[in-house]
């Protein structure tokens, strides 16, 4: 660390999610935002952001905060992730990265090692782990409350309406993908985090003609439980996750963040979980809390890039074995000729 008395965090990249979730959340620390350094290849932002916030430092590349940084955030597009995380990491320089962690299970290896090779820090922003009612159905299903779980299903409908600074989601880019890798990766995370592990693919479907998907269909089983997950950037829909057990039912809207419904013995309850956490600002105040944590006592990240890698490999094979889902409004013609 530098010998100032708060860690010098760097913020790589300076695009929407730096804009939306992590400088908000870094407001609440002063004291670190005294030392906060921006980085970003667009002056027009580092200007923006360094007048909102009263940053004193800023770059234009990330090299140049190399021997300055105590700890970084990678908020920048999926593909840059390894290639950034490595360079500071081989330096000793604890990382927090934006989810997903990479753009495939390979490159967040390549991470995860250097992490392990260097002992240091490598935090990763699957953070929905630790909201409410998330975290509440975890420990019902590890503590087996309701038996085991027999089905599952786990609903994502919402238009895209990200305000994407790059617009990296709609390259013709292996590294951007979709829906799956995108907003999936919180979704897919929370599956095999609940389930006790990875599970097996038994379908996959998306509409992607070469490009990024909108819309993914998946199933999947593990044990005695069967699952599926639907994912839409097109449709407005309850976004919504139910788990079968053999003695009950745990259902949840995802946004709900504070209350879960039980059906048992064939009578629905209420349930609320209690907690500080009510927003995705708290849920960033809580990462960044933490984070600062790590770099100034060595604490544990909340969730280390090693407990998301078989989320990742769960994707890309969803990815890899992944058909044309059935869009009987398209002419047979046109679909041939674009696949």
């Amino acid at each position: 660390m530098t010998n100032s008395k708060t860690p010098r965090i760097a913020v790589i990249g300076c695009g929407a999610i730096a804009e939306e979730y992590y400088l908000p959340a870094l407001a609440s620390f002063p004291s670190v935002m005294e030392n906060l350094i921006l980085v970003d290849r667009d002056q027009a932002r580092l200007d923006k952001f360094t007048a909102k916030y009263q940053v004193r430092r800023s770059a234009r590349d990330h090299r140049e905060v190399q021997n300055e940084a105590d700890g970084v955030i990678i908020a920048l597009p999926t593909g840059l992730h390894a290639p950034i995380g490595v360079e500071f990491l081989s330096r000793k320089i604890p990382v927090l990265c934006e989810k997903p962690l990479a753009e495939d299970a390979a490159h967040a290896r390549i991470l995860i090692e250097m992490a392990h090779q260097k002992e240091t820090a490598l935090a990763v922003n699957y953070l929905q782990r630790i909201i409410p009612h998330f975290a509440h159905v975890k420990k019902l299903l590890s503590e087996k409350t309701y038996g085991a779980p027999l089905k599952m299903e786990y609903v994502i409908g919402e238009i895209f309406n990200w305000p994407t600074v790059s617009g990296f989601y709609f390259q013709s880019d292996p590294s951007t993908r979709g829906i799956l890798r995108d907003r999936g990766a919180h979704a897919v995370d929370h599956i095999c985090w609940w389930l006790g592990g990875k599970p097996d693919l038994l379908s996959s479907y998306n509409d992607a003609f070469g490009g990024s998907e909108a819309v993914a269909h998946v199933a999947f089983e593990k044990d005695a439980c069967k699952g599926r997950l639907v994912m839409s950037w097109f449709a407005d829909v309850p976004c919504r996750f139910s788990i079968e057990c053999e003695r009950g039912t745990i259902e949840g809207e995802i946004y709900d963040y504070q209350k879960l419904i039980i059906t048992e013995g064939g009578r629905k309850r209420e349930v609320f979980v209690n907690s500080p956490i009510h927003t995705k600002l708290d849920v960033a105040r809580e990462i960044v809390s933490n984070f600062i944590a790590v770099i100034e006592k060595g604490a544990k990240p909340l969730v280390q890039g090693a407990d998301v890698l078989e989320s990742i490999e769960f994707t890309d094979e969803a990815y890899e074995k992944t058909q044309l889902l059935d869009m009987p409004w398209y002419r047979s013609a046109e679909v041939r000729d674009a696949v």
